[in-house]
């Protein structure tokens, strides 16, 4: 059955009916991501299966849409392409948190709930860039500015070089 995406889902039901969330997210309705964007008016493309797997609840599918980013080099608003895969196990303790992390991304659920667009959200800031770059200021190099000549000092002469001088010549 494909569902919209809901704010939250209950995981005992969702793996035993095989649900599918698929659809339209809109920007603003994630607004710690929508804090990051120049702009909140685009939508996210969702599809996610939930399925059982190693006797866990299991939800994979994809991530994608063009997020609005400013360009922290020179301010202009550029659209940074997402597309990211998801395979994560829902897991009702920290033991099986731990058992599952060198395969899969572990989500702890509390109470059969899990806050699917808060985990959604989640992995698109894990996504983002660091420093959110246009295409044209990708490539940009930092230069160097010219180190100014460096003026040698004349030589000093030594004030024990002029004693050993006159010593001699007394």
């Amino acid at each position: 059955m494909a569902l919209g995406i809901p704010a939250r889902i209950r995981v005992s039901s969702t793996a035993a009916q095989a649900e599918r969330f698929h659809g339209d997210l809109p920007l603003k309705a994630l607004p710690r991501l929508a804090e990051l964007l120049a702009e909140t008016g685009g939508m996210l493309a969702v599809s996610l299966q939930a399925s059982s797997l190693q006797g866990h609840v299991a939800l994979q599918g994809t991530l994608g849409g063009v997020l609005p980013l400013a360009c922290k080099r020179c301010g202009k608003t550029y659209g940074w392409p997402l597309q990211t895969e998801v395979d994560w196990r829902l897991v009702v303790d920290e033991a099986s948190e731990r058992a599952l992390m060198q395969d899969c991304e572990p989500l702890l659920v509390e109470n059969d709930e899990l806050q699917l667009r808060e985990a959604i959200e989640d992995e698109i800031l894990l996504s983002l860039p660091m420093l959110p770059r246009c295409e044209s200021c990708e490539n940009v190099v930092a230069v160097q500015p010219e180190a100014a000549p460096v003026e040698e000092e004349p030589r000093r002469e030594n004030p024990f070089a002029a004693l050993k001088k006159q010593l001699k010549s007394d």
